[in-house]
Parts: C-alpha cells; sequence; structure tokens
C-alpha cells in the first residue's frame, strides 16, 4: 500500500512540475524533450531545433514533432541559410538537416494515402501512364484518356512492331501503372473494343475490381525538367560523386527523389545498366549514380524515359535534393505543404 501511494504521488510530482513549467504557454520544456528523444533527436539536437522554431516564429516548438507545415517552415529556414551562406552548413546543423528530414519522411508516410492504396480502375483518372503487357508479343506504352463507368479508354498503345493479323478486340492482357505518390499497381483485364473517337485511334479496356498493389513509393519524388549529362558506369560499387569535367550524352532530369530519378534521353536505353548523371540544383552541383530499372520508348521520336535507382547518397547530397523536391512540393497546392520553402531552382544553363 504504500509502495503504491509513493508511486502515485511520485505521478502527481511530475505532472505538477510539468503544468507548473508550461506558464502561460501551451508546452513545458520538460515535454518538449521528452518529445524530442522519442522522435529520435539528442538533447543537443532538440536545443537547436527549439531555436530555429522559434526564429522560424512558432509559438509552440513542439508543433515540429507532429505538424508537417510547422516542420516545414523550420527546414525552409534552415536551408535559407544556406543559400545565404558561402561556405554553406556547418557540419552539426548538417546532421540536423537530415534528421529532420527522416523525421519528416515518417511523418510524410504515416499518412493515409501511402497506406490505403486503391482496390479497383474506376479509381484511376485521366491522364494516367499505363504500360500494356500482351503475352507473347511485348510491351506497349499508353495513357488513359478518360474513366468511364463501363470501360477504360485508352491512347493506341506503342511499342514492338504487332505480328502479322494482329488484332486487340478481344485481347486478354496485363496492365501495370505507377500511381502518383502512392506505388505500382498490375491487373488483368481484355480489350472490349478497338475504334476511333474524332478520328484517333483509341482501345476500350475492361475494369477490374482485383488490382494487386506491388512496390510501394519509399521517399517523396517532384517532377522536373532539369538539363543534365549522363554517363555510363562499369559498375556501381565504389560509385563516387566527383563531378566530371567533360559533358556527356544530355539528357533531361524529369522526376527526381533521394533514392532514383527518371531521364529523357535520345535513343534506346537498356535495362540493367550502370549510370551517372550531374546537373545543378540552385548553385550546387549534384552527381548520382544508379541502376537502370526500367524504361519506356516511343519509337515515333526515338526516344526513351530511363527509370534508375540510384546508389544512396551523401548526406549533403540527399538534403540538397530533398529541398528541392519539397520546394517543388510546396509550390504545387496538390500536393502538399503550405508555402514555406525557398525556391530552389535548377539551373538549366549550366548543362548546355
Amino acid at each position: 500500500m504504500i509502495a503504491v501511494l509513493a508511486v502515485v504521488v511520485f505521478i502527481l510530482f511530475l505532472l505538477t512540475i510539468t503544468l507548473g513549467s508550461r506558464g502561460d504557454k501551451r508546452y513545458s520544456w520538460f515535454e518538449y524533450y521528452a518529445k524530442g528523444r522519442e522522435s529520435g533527436f539528442t538533447f543537443r539536437q532538440a536545443k537547436d531545433l527549439k531555436d530555429l522554431a522559434q526564429v522560424a516564429g512558432l509559438g509552440d516548438p513542439t508543433e515540429v514533432f507532429w505538424s508537417l507545415k510547422a516542420l516545414d517552415r523550420v527546414i525552409a529556414a534552415i536551408t535559407r541559410s544556406r543559400n545565404a551562406s558561402p561556405k554553406g552548413l556547418d557540419r552539426e546543423t548538417e546532421q540536423l538537416l537530415e534528421r529532420m528530414y527522416e523525421y519528416r519522411h515518417r511523418m510524410e508516410f504515416d499518412q493515409p494515402k501511402y497506406k490505403m492504396g486503391i482496390k479497383s480502375s474506376h479509381q484511376l483518372a485521366a491522364n494516367q501512364r499505363i504500360r500494356i503487357l500482351v503475352h507473347g508479343v511485348g510491351v506497349f506504352n499508353s495513357t488513359l484518356i478518360d474513366v468511364h463507368a463501363r470501360y477504360l479508354v485508352c491512347t493506341y498503345p506503342i511499342g514492338v512492331k504487332l505480328p502479322a493479323g494482329f488484332s486487340w478486340k478481344g485481347r486478354r492482357v496485363s496492365v501495370y501503372f505507377w500511381r502518383h505518390e502512392d506505388a505500382g499497381y498490375v491487373f488483368d483485364t481484355y480489350v472490349i473494343d478497338d475504334l476511333r473517337i474524332r478520328s484517333v485511334p483509341v482501345l476500350h479496356l475492361a475494369h477490374s475490381e482485383a488490382l494487386f498493389r506491388t512496390q510501394k513509393r519509399k521517399s517523396v519524388r517532384a517532377r522536373s525538367r532539369i538539363s543534365a549529362y549522363m554517363y555510363l558506369l562499369k559498375r556501381v560499387e565504389g560509385a563516387y560523386e566527383k563531378p566530371e569535367r567533360d559533358p556527356g550524352l544530355k539528357c533531361v532530369v524529369q522526376d527526381l527523389s533521394e533514392d532514383g530519378f527518371a531521364v529523357m534521353i535520345g535513343g534506346k536505353a537498356r535495362d540493367g545498366i550502370f549510370v551517372k548523371i550531374q546537373f545543378f540544383l540552385g548553385e550546387d552541383q549534384v552527381v548520382m549514380s544508379g541502376t537502370v530499372k526500367g524504361f519506356d520508348y516511343w519509337p515515333e521520336n526515338n526516344r526513351s524515359l530511363v527509370h534508375v535507382e540510384a546508389v544512396r547518397p551523401s548526406p549533403r547530397i540527399r538534403n540538397l535534393i530533398r529541398s528541392y523536391v519539397y520546394a517543388s512540393r510546396a509550390s504545387d497546392p496538390d500536393k502538399g505543404g503550405g508555402e514555406v520553402f525557398a525556391p530552389v531552382h535548377a539551373s538549366a544553363g549550366r548543362n548546355g
């Protein structure tokens, strides 16, 4: 009985200290540092984060542990400091920024939109790019034009040469696609009809209620249009971030994240090769290496969109990429985030 009473007294003592330390504030220093430790920050990092939260104008520093918008404001303050300083950030601040981005990543992917997914092709939207696999023939690229209540309307598939006497109507196919900020999906269906709408050839595909969710997105990506140079590598192991002095193959980065990128090149790509790209984000040069995991090829203009899984960049390069990605998302209200990030523009002119 005495032991139980002692525990109750101790809990009431901690509660009194916590509430007393709050004063007129909505938080106490005890709650703040306890939450900081729980979130993976050291005591020193939590203190620096608290100071930065005050600089960013947050009345309650604990907001950074539960509000994406508040955390973005603090990250933006650090980003502006880096851009304003000719020497960039010191090592400790770079490490703090790295930890903040890691925490933001966890908060981002805890949102329901990354966990729920979709179950039916009725939930697809127009302009979704798809790949159509015809067994025994090959893979074709297409885009959804409309999602009708009874069928999907897609552009005429582009890909390998069709065999003589081939007919799309009634053909069993598999459809693959990557849903923006979600995951990859695949479903089996068949072609209802092959026809023309206002002289434009299209296919009608049957709906499916059995979508299979494949690889989930692991990082936040941003669509882009950044001029870059690409280089072929003999191996990806030990790839370093030292920029090449000579120009490589001109390309355009169209999709960027810390763990991968997609680039548009002239000609037809190959799966499994190792590549390296370099480009500028503002005044900072970025070098990334990785393995080609797939590509979309358009024979009519002899171009390929190459999808690359990147070797994990250094903390500095990761932070630069994250800054660009979140700045791009902040400028688009449909992608989440407020107008909090200082713009990090991609310098196209430097790469020719």
